[in-house]
């Protein structure tokens, strides 16, 4: 139980200086860049099934993909 205590908040403490950190500097610290890694790996990845299913011949049911 002790170590369970230590443990969140030892969590709790760098979430709290990761965020005060965060906010006096104005910086988002690195965590944009892998944000728009993944967002774009995973509109890769969604335009690739969407059009091997078209040129299948198949039409996929829905798509989160916008109007460009």
């Amino acid at each position: 139980m002790k170590t369970l205590v230590i443990t969140l908040s030892a969590a709790c403490a760098v979430l709290a200086g990761y965020f005060g950190i965060r906010y006096f500097t104005r910086r988002d610290l690195g965590f944009i860049p892998a944000r728009k890694y993944v967002r774009t790996l995973a509109e890769n990845l969604l335009h690739t099934e969407v059009t091997a299913a078209c040129e299948a011949g198949a039409r996929p049911a829905s798509t989160t993909e916008k109007a460009a």
